[in-house]
């Protein structure tokens, strides 16, 4: 419709009723700019003659159109501007999510490691008040679980340094 309404418009550029039609099909389209311009073009080429009812008629016609398409330019907008906020919105709460996310595993892995250390303190703690050892069995002694113990810390924080960044890597695949 749009396209012929234009064709028409080109060959009788002076005729009022294409460029209504023209401003139809843009209107339908969601051009509301150039529709809008159409209708204004044929508000100024409707003629004052002839019978004054169909003239009347016709500029009601025209005028409604006319409001028509500011409303639904009104509504574009409007919908542009919730969409915008929308997807601000959606970011802000991927960010959010990834934020509790990191902040969580970095809780695991300062928890896991406090206890690796205070199971260390603890541990050693018996070996150290018994008396019974020279200084060289009592280290090896405490080298033995804290070696263990510090393994266990830094696996539990390379995983969740694993974790995290394979995470972020998938959501970086996934935006893409």
């Amino acid at each position: 419709m749009r396209t012929r309404a234009a064709e028409a418009v080109r060959e009788h550029p002076r005729d009022h009723m294409f460029h209504l039609r023209l401003s139809t099909g843009e209107f339908l389209c969601g051009h509301y700019d150039p529709a809008l311009e159409q209708v204004d073009t044929a508000l100024e080429l409707l003629p004052a003659i002839g019978w004054r009812g169909s003239h009347q008629l016709l500029l009601e016609q025209f005028t409604s159109q006319r409001t028509a398409i500011l409303q639904g330019r009104a509504t574009a907008r409007r919908d542009a501007e919730r969409q915008e906020r929308l997807d601000h919105h959606e970011r802000t709460i991927e960010d959010l999510v990834g934020n509790v996310r990191r902040s969580l595993l970095r809780s695991v892995e300062l928890v896991t490691t406090f206890a690796a250390v205070i199971a260390f303190a603890v541990g050693s703690l018996q070996i150290t008040l018994n008396g019974n050892l020279d200084l060289k069995g009592r280290a090896i002694l405490m080298a033995e679980p804290g070696g263990g113990l510090l393994l266990f810390a830094l696996v539990i924080a390379g995983g969740s340094w694993l974790i995290t960044r394979n995470l972020s890597t998938a959501r970086g695949n996934d935006e893409e």
